[in-house]
């Protein structure tokens, strides 16, 4: 665990769990109207929210949304919808920087950068176990990566490479070579302990090896033993999600303690809580359990 005498962790919300669907995957327009969900966010016991502009909204008003519920914006998150050899590589670069200049203009310098993953991907049929793994899709994943990286540097951004299970970065070995060959002065890296130990990763060991390059992480408890079934068992990764494999954090078999604490002491970067599909069922009970078990376990110093 980060020692609070020298660097405070700021903990921070995706509140994901309000869009969670009953068949495992994600629906934003079951989402309360944002002004709400800012202010259950805020009710819940959280300070920081992910940044995310609504399409409609402009981000003067996003700002003052945010102000008036008294939250402040934690990195938010670029979905790289290319796979760098479909032909919308141009389109992914410019949407990047549309991105990181909303962002620039929260006064924010980081974002998560991942993969898009549809229903019907051939990894979200097979997660979890680097299906149909291609070193020259890799290369050229990671050339485009290098692209937006660029992109958004040129707004005062830097993005943060996110391996997720179900899209072509998903596994440690992936991961490890999209941040081995772009610098860390480019590209940062936002792991996700659930999405990582789900792929069978040493979540731990990469923490502790990219953690200067760490400015802030997903934190998500899951039951490694439903991960285990789905893949002796061959399920989807809706299906895996079905069965309970995401949790609400210190309800699940992470050490999210221990993992954490593979940061240097002086992070004082986010902790952001991501509860894909809560196991609490109402989301605003699974918020308040989440960020009650987060000021727990990192505590802020007493003065």
């Amino acid at each position: 665990m980060p020692d609070t005498t020298t660097g405070v962790p700021r903990i921070a919300l995706n509140p994901i769990q309000w869009i969670a669907t009953d068949d495992g995957w994600i629906d934003p327009s079951k989402a309360p109207e944002r002004q709400e969900l800012l202010t259950l966010v805020k009710r819940a016991g959280f300070l920081s929210v992910m940044a995310e502009v609504p399409a409609d909204w402009t981000v003067e008003r996003y700002r003052a949304a945010l102000n008036e519920v008294g939250l402040t914006a934690a990195p938010g998150y670029f979905v790289c919808r290319s796979d760098g050899r479909d032909g919308n590589e141009n389109d992914v670069v410019a949407n990047a920087a549309t991105t990181a200049r909303q962002h620039a203009e929260l006064g924010m310098t980081e974002i998560g950068l991942g993969l898009a993953m549809g229903k019907d991907a051939p990894r979200v049929a097979h997660p979890a176990q680097a299906h149909d793994a291609d070193s020259s899709r890799l290369e050229a994943v990671t050339a485009l990566i290098a692209r937006v990286a660029d992109a958004m540097a040129a707004e005062g951004v830097r993005p943060n490479l996110h391996p997720h299970v179900g899209t072509w970065v998903e596994t440690e070995g992936e991961g490890r070579a999209v941040l081995d060959a772009i610098p860390a002065s480019r590209l940062g890296f936002l792991p996700d302990t659930g999405h990582l130990a789900w792929a069978g990763a040493d979540v731990a060991g990469m923490v502790k090896d990219y953690a200067e390059r760490i400015p802030f992480m997903h934190v998500k408890d899951c039951r490694l033993s439903v991960a285990a079934q789905g893949r002796r068992e061959g399920w989807g990764y809706q299906h895996t999600v079905r069965e309970g494999l995401w949790v609400e954090p210190g309800r699940g078999e992470l050490d999210l303690v221990g993992i954490i604490g593979n940061l240097p002491s002086t992070f004082d970067g986010w902790l952001m809580v991501e509860v894909d599909r809560p196991d609490i069922s109402d989301p605003y009970e699974s918020a308040i359990e989440s960020a009650t078990w987060m000021h727990t376990a990192f505590p802020a110093p007493t003065v």
